[in-house]
């Protein structure tokens, strides 16, 4: 049986035609349904986007991420040290202590100090393959190395200190090891000590009489002047006091431990001999 889509009348399936309407039976029946096929696919394909839309987007499941091969590094150090990886601080251990991190693959460094930050050491390490990593850190080498080279550097000086000059225990004054040598007025002996370069030190000055007295030694004898430590002497020497007498100033004779004012244009038979404070 077919019904005609536009006045609804009923046929034989053996009708091709509508008499009322005019209309092809079998031509507007597979067109309806067509319809219905297409209706129904859009159905299934649009509708439940369009409800997703409504919902929210589409997530899609991550992939889980891929495990990184890591390797667990070790390190011990023979002194107490702050010590670093690849630049990150990672706090201090005690002597003889270890600690443990975590690493990737691939290049690292290990920078490990003393607590004073004196001595460091630097070890670049890689890792390779997964497993354990054992890192020795000798600071004490590195810190014996440097406190021999700092004594080394220290006798050194005491010895290119004790050729030049000499200083007194009991007063921590540092003298010259030996006077000018030659005749000089009291502004020449003044102006000679103001200059001097020595041992490292610019500070030097012409002594106090009472200074100059209190290197006497009557028990010591270097070439028959009696002063303390084997200094060298060729004269009498100025001071810095002023003398008896307005233009004078005090001179000092260290074989006989006598004391003389003398004017202060008098050169003869006198010398600067310098000091200065030892520890400035």
């Amino acid at each position: 049986m077919k019904t005609c889509p536009q006045c609804s009348t009923g046929y034989p399936d053996s009708h091709t035609t509508c008499a009322t309407s005019g209309v092809l039976l079998n031509k507007m029946h597979k067109g309806k349904r067509t319809g219905w096929l297409l209706a129904l696919l859009i159905g299934v394909t649009v509708l439940p986007a369009l409800s997703q839309q409504e919902e929210g987007p589409i997530l899609l499941p991550k992939p889980k991420p891929v495990a990184k091969p890591v390797a667990t590094l070790l390190v011990m150090c023979d002194l107490a040290c702050n010590w670093k990886l690849d630049g990150k601080p990672l706090g201090r251990f005690a002597a003889g202590d270890s600690v443990t991190a975590p690493l990737s693959m691939g290049p690292h460094i290990i920078d490990a100090t003393t607590l004073d930050g004196l001595d460091e050491v630097k070890k670049e390490i890689e890792i390779k393959t997964n497993g354990q990593m054992n890192v020795h850190i000798a600071l004490q080498a590195v810190q014996a190395t440097r406190l021999k080279a700092d004594q080394e550097a220290r006798d050194k000086a005491a010895r290119e200190l004790a050729a030049v000059a000499w200083i007194d225990p009991a007063t921590g004054l540092m003298w010259t090891k030996k006077d000018n040598g030659s005749n000089v007025t009291w502004q020449q002996a003044m102006d000679y000590c103001r200059n001097l370069q020595l041992a490292g030190h610019s500070d030097w000055r012409l002594p106090t009489i009472d200074e100059l007295q209190g290197i006497y030694d009557p028990n010591a004898n270097v070439d028959g002047w009696h002063v303390k430590g084997n200094l060298q002497l060729s004269a009498w020497h100025w001071s810095s006091s002023q003398g008896t007498a307005s233009g004078e100033a005090w001179a000092f004779a260290f074989n006989d431990e006598k004391r003389a004012s003398g004017r202060l244009g008098n050169s003869s038979y006198l010398r600067a001999l310098c000091v200065r404070r030892s520890g400035e």
